[in-house]
């Protein structure tokens, strides 16, 4: 008996093809698990029938991968050969797809499963052109790497999900956002690779697939940069996964975040170090992924509370949160952002490799970060890197030879104030005492409440503090400090937190002495990538949670409707996009976190306004503000990472500001903050940040700002006066001369581009009847499912309050009118 007639090959056709199948299906997992443990893991997670295709999928990948980095280049192939090579597979794997049969065991796999499953030559012909691309093109434009990252990872995206999806009816609409799901997913893990392997593409291969990224001069600016654009890929991605047949969920989940912890990882590891190094997750981590994304996947979706949809007017660090909370609760959400990029307040400008806040620049209040990210299953310290700050901040006075520097510890303050003036040490203990007892009152009974019911205030620690609570508020924090400390610069330290709050220490209850707890004794920190980072994680984890966000959508009118009985109920919106067509959105709730003033006033009818214009012209704005991004050549060590400016006489400064007839300052008292000092890729090298604040009147009047000097005479001189202010009071006598770059923003620019009341810098001022239960509450009192959040609402300024306030409103929709805050989620982060 012949070889060929050995028992080993007998049977039926359909045996012998059953038989070679089973091995080109062995073939296929033995590729897999000698070349990926991660891919591995998550595939051991799909259901036995899936798990085949996609192992035989992901094989012929790995063949294609070997022809052009690995092993054929080990043997000796030529590149030319390889060419040839990877030709040949293409045409065999099209061949083999069109006959069902390759004499190649894990090309038969593969065809086995575009068969079964649908997969093309539309999918597979990009797959191989972007394989193509790698042995003949070393340096990527912007569209050549869209086609690479289409070809080399969408398609293989497609391709799972084609397998997926194998004999089950999907809708159109549900079919395109899976499609589009599985395309951003693949786009991330490639770029992800990309990241980890820049020292073997670049080292070794000599490959850049980043336009404009020259590895050997990668910097921190970059690598967050592409990490945000990997981190959207993945959140966009998760907000679909949950869609997928059961049979897929819990293994795209793990696939998910494990490169969501990649991400994480390759963020916290400095630039440099990732041409050193390739990061990885370690095994105990993969695996311990792996089991909370089985126990998620096993949970029913929810749709919200009978899959009712939530449409958020706003996408700045409110409009986010509350987007975030809501979509982690089980709604469906929608977000409207009508400008071109999310942060609202919390901006971001770019110009010459300088990288300016926009807004927002103190990191206080830690806790309550920390305690938003928990609620949404992560951690601050996974989400940013936090500097701590050292000094806090420097204090320039004007009659004052040298600088003050603060630094957040009670016994250096104590110290300090003691040494500048006899006496002032004890005082100061006790005030800080006071403002700690204060602070955490606040943050237990008076912060996370909308005030719905007084009932839970009425607690033995609330009762026991009234005393001191009815001084503190019928009291200013002006006399507060006078009371406190004589130095003119101490007092000053003291009572400068009012600008935070957007009024004046004497306009502003001493109540809110518990701010200086903050930065006298708790800490002052920086995340390191700026202000745009806590924007960006925010952002991820509300699309991580499955909350959809829509830029360049303005919001004209909110869609009301009014049965024969009862009130007004919010149905809706309508938005205009960039070419003026107008849409409408169906909602069950509306939830406004833009300008109060302008939703109530722009967005509703008059009947319907809570708050009409008559009870804004009894309101106190806050400040306006000229804001100066200086690019500026050489050091600066005269100036700390925070600065302020006092002026001697700074009571004239807020009469200019809130008095009429109202003026810009001169002097002014301002703020400069230097993030160069901390975080060197906020600037090229060699070069300094600075950011400028000089508090204006609410006055739109006095013009919008520009580049280079281009802005409104008023913005403009405003800005020259501070510049050479600075350079005095700081000894920079030659600021002037090194500024690089030069941009400006006025009050004008606040109207028109955040719709803020008043051309405001922060909102309406905490003066005792905007504080509190006083402030613009939360929800609309004539229009049913209509609610509000952010700076203008309770509990007020800032971007730990802004946190709140999207918790206060998950809080009001649930019906829980406890007053602190939400307990944290015991399941691990996601």
């Amino acid at each position: 008996m012949s070889t060929a007639q050995a028992p080993v090959g007998a049977g039926t056709p359909a045996e012998a093809a059953a038989r070679y199948d089973a091995a080109a299906r062995a073939a296929a997992a033995t590729v897999i698990r000698r070349y990926s443990t991660s891919f591995g893991l998550a595939c051991r997670l799909l259901a036995p029938g899936v798990r085949e295709h996609v192992r035989a999928v992901y094989a012929l990948v790995r063949v294609a991968d070997e022809i052009v980095d690995g092993a054929s280049a080990g043997a000796g192939v030529p590149p030319e050969e390889a060419r040839r090579l990877l030709d040949d597979l293409e045409a065999e794997t099209c061949a083999a797809t069109a006959r069902g049969f390759s004499t190649n065991l894990v090309v038969h796999a593969f065809a086995r499963t575009a068969r079964h499953a649908g997969i093309g030559e539309d999918l597979v012909r990009p797959f191989f052109a972007s394989m193509r691309a790698d042995l003949s093109e070393d340096r990527h434009s912007a569209d050549s790497l869209d086609a690479y990252v289409y070809g080399s990872a969408e398609v293989v995206g497609l391709m799972c999900l084609q397998v997926f999806l194998a004999d089950r009816p999907v809708p159109a609409a549900e079919r395109a956002e899976l499609v589009a799901g599985a395309r951003r997913l693949g786009a991330a893990f490639q770029k992800v690779n990309f990241l980890r392997d820049l020292a073997e593409d670049y080292g070794e291969l000599g490959r850049v697939y980043f336009p404009g990224v020259e590895p050997g001069e990668f910097s921190e600016a970059q690598k967050h940069r592409l990490l945000d654009d990997v981190d959207a890929d993945l959140a966009a991605a998760r907000a679909v996964i949950d869609d997928l047949p059961r049979s897929a969920r819990a293994a795209v989940l793990t696939a998910h975040d494990l490169f969501r912890e990649l991400s994480a990882r390759i963020r916290a590891t400095p630039a440099r170090e990732l041409l050193r190094t390739r990061v990885r997750v370690p095994d105990a981590r993969k695996a311990a992924l792996a089991v909370a994304a089985v126990a998620r996947a096993r949970r029913p979706r929810r749709r919200g509370p009978r899959g009712r949809r939530a449409v958020v007017i706003g996408a700045g660090i409110a409009g986010l949160a509350a987007a975030g909370l809501l979509a982690r609760d089980g709604w469906d959400v929608e977000v409207l952002e009508r400008g071109e990029t999310t942060g609202g307040r919390a901006g971001l400008l770019e110009r010459e490799g300088f990288r300016f806040d926009t807004g927002p620049s103190w990191y206080l209040m830690p806790e309550v970060f920390d305690h938003f990210f928990r609620l949404m299953g992560s951690s601050a310290a996974r989400e940013l890197e936090l500097q701590r700050l050292d000094p806090a901040y420097r204090v320039f006075g004007e009659n004052y030879a040298e600088p003050l520097d603060v630094r957040s510890d009670l016994e250096h303050t104590v110290a300090q104030f003691e040494a500048v003036e006899p006496g002032a040490g004890a005082r100061i203990r006790d005030y800080l005492a006071s403002a700690r007892r204060t602070y955490e009152l606040a943050v237990d009974h008076f912060l996370y409440t909308s005030y719905a019911s007084f009932a839970p205030l009425l607690t033995r620690a609330v009762v026991r503090s009234l005393p001191d609570l009815a001084r503190h508020l019928t009291g200013s924090l002006h006399d507060l400090a006078a009371r406190t400390v004589g130095d003119t610069r101490l007092r000053q330290v003291l009572g400068y937190p009012a600008v935070f709050l957007a009024s004046a220490p004497r306009m502003t209850p001493s109540l809110y002495h518990l701010m200086s707890h903050m930065d006298l004794a708790d800490s002052v920190q920086y995340p390191q990538g700026g202000f745009r980072t806590v924007v960006g994680a925010v952002e991820r984890l509300a699309r991580a949670h499955g909350a959809r966000i829509r830029t360049g959508a303005d919001v004209v009118r909110i869609r009301t409707e009014r049965a024969s009985a009862g009130p007004a109920r919010a149905r809706g919106v309508v938005w205009r996009d960039a070419v003026g067509a107008e849409h409408e959105l169906d909602a069950d709730l509306v939830v406004s976190a833009a300008d109060l003033h302008h939703t109530e006033t722009a967005l509703l009818p008059p009947e319907l306004r809570t708050y009409p214009e008559r009870w804004w012209r009894r309101r106190r704005s806050g400040p306006g503000a000229v804001l100066v991004m200086l690019g500026v050549r050489g050091a600066l060590p005269e100036l700390a990472h925070h600065s302020l400016f006092f002026t001697e006489d700074w009571d004239a400064n807020f009469a200019a500001i809130f008095e009429e007839p109202t003026r810009v300052p001169d002097p002014a008292s301002v703020y400069v903050c230097r993030p160069s000092a901390t975080d060197p890729d906020v600037a090229p090298a060699g070069h300094e940040n600075l950011f400028v604040l000089i508090p204006v009147p609410a006055d739109p009047g006095l013009g919008a700002g520009g580049p280079d000097g281009t802005g409104a005479p008023a913005v403009e001189a405003a800005a020259d006066r501070v510049i050479d202010q600075i350079a005095a009071w700081a000894g920079v006598p030659d600021l002037r001369e090194r500024i690089v770059v030069r941009h400006t923003v006025g009050p004008e620019d606040f109207r028109r581009d955040l719709n803020s009341w008043r051309g405001n810098v922060l909102g309406p001022a905490h003066v005792l009847r905007q504080s509190a239960f006083l402030r613009g509450s939360n929800r609309s009192r004539k229009v049913a499912g209509l609610h509000y959040c952010g700076g203008s609402t309770i509990p007020g300024i800032g971007l730990p309050m802004c946190l709140i306030s999207a918790e206060i409103l998950l809080k009001d929709l649930r019906g829980d009118t406890s007053t602190g805050p939400l307990p944290e989620p015991a399941d691990p982060a996601p």
